[in-house]
């Protein structure tokens, strides 16, 4: 695996330099801005305000296939309190400012399948119950290296990642999915996920989920329930309700539980060893401006000890 991605991308950084003479490359981007305030016990109040930029560069090559990468910087106030979209452990602890080149890698599109193959960012689970490491991930060990597919057969979804963690020139976690849908209806959806777990090399956990979304009027339902091989505290779910109130604003409420060992180390979208409910409202001031307020009301599994957390995210596209 690390062979072939130190090839794919020396052989991007040359195609970029080669083709971008030829024909300009299609530039996207966005700007936000996130405050967030945390309560936990024992510790005061404490709020944190995170500035994020993004830039992402895509080029056609030949039909179907591009290349891509992404530029990416962070600035947060107060980093100790777990709202930078960076690794620590790699940058440090009172690092307030990151700055990379952290995606790359070839997209192929036929019909109605998308094939990727780089560093980049993804999610396993329809709630992202089970692993993620989101497009929002900064820099360095935040993201994913390896292959995703997804793509249908008449009313059957089919997607799935082969990957590994963190830097290319090392030994890493490694990841493997397989998601089979399927739309009984126009407002039914159902899945099944397989999934594994490997850490660096030395242990192994199986993971299986399976999912639905109902859709109803301006509302849906999306449940997900997940459990690993592990011999204890081994599952984990996640069920959604939505409500578009217009086509700009909407409303969602999550409940969710995630064991110590019911997600795929520890990288559930909801904290690992938390149960609680997400409250979330989003509104789009226009095609590029948009809104989200979350409110995170949050258990410990090992105490019961509560801790909330504040989110307000303003994000402008280009």
């Amino acid at each position: 695996m690390r062979q072939v991605m130190a090839g794919a991308l020396a052989g991007i950084i040359f195609a970029f330099s080669s083709v971008a003479v030829a024909a300009p490359v299609e530039v996207t981007g966005s700007l936000s801005s996130k405050y967030e305030a945390i309560n936990a016990p024992g510790l005061p109040l404490e709020s944190s305000l995170m500035t994020t930029l993004t830039l992402r560069a895509e080029k056609k090559i030949a039909p179907g296939l591009s290349l891509y990468t992404r530029f990416a910087a962070q600035y947060v106030t107060q980093p100790l309190l777990g709202a930078p979209d960076y690794n620590m452990d790699v940058y440090g602890p009172d690092t307030k400012t990151v700055v990379a080149l952290d995606q790359y890698g070839l997209i192929y599109q036929k019909n109605n399948w998308t094939y990727k193959l780089g560093r980049q960012d993804y999610g396993i689970g329809v709630t992202t119950l089970l692993y993620n490491r989101a497009d929002t991930n900064i820099g360095k060990d935040a993201l994913v290296e390896g292959l995703s597919f997804n793509g249908a057969i008449g009313s059957v979804e089919l997607s799935g990642v082969l990957a590994q963690e963190n830097s290319l020139w090392t030994t890493n976690n490694q990841l493997y999915a397989l998601r089979v849908g399927c739309n009984l209806s126009k407002n039914v959806n159902v899945g099944a996920t397989w999934a594994q777990y490997h850490y660096n090399n030395a242990d192994t956990t199986n993971h299986w989920d399976i999912d639905s979304t109902l859709k109803f009027g301006k509302g849906s339902l999306t449940a997900e329930y997940a459990q690993s091989d592990r011999s204890a505290e081994n599952t984990a779910y996640a069920v959604t309700a939505k409500y578009d109130f217009t086509d700009k604003t909407a409303f969602y409420i999550t409940n969710f539980r995630v064991e110590a060992n019911g997600d795929m180390g520890g990288q559930s979208e909801f904290n690992n060893n938390n149960r609680g409910f997400h409250y979330g409202l989003t509104h789009s001031f226009s095609d590029s401006l948009s809104l989200e307020v979350v409110y995170k009301d949050q258990y410990s599994l090992l105490d019961n000890s509560k801790n909330t957390k504040f989110e307000t995210t303003l994000k402008y596209t280009f």
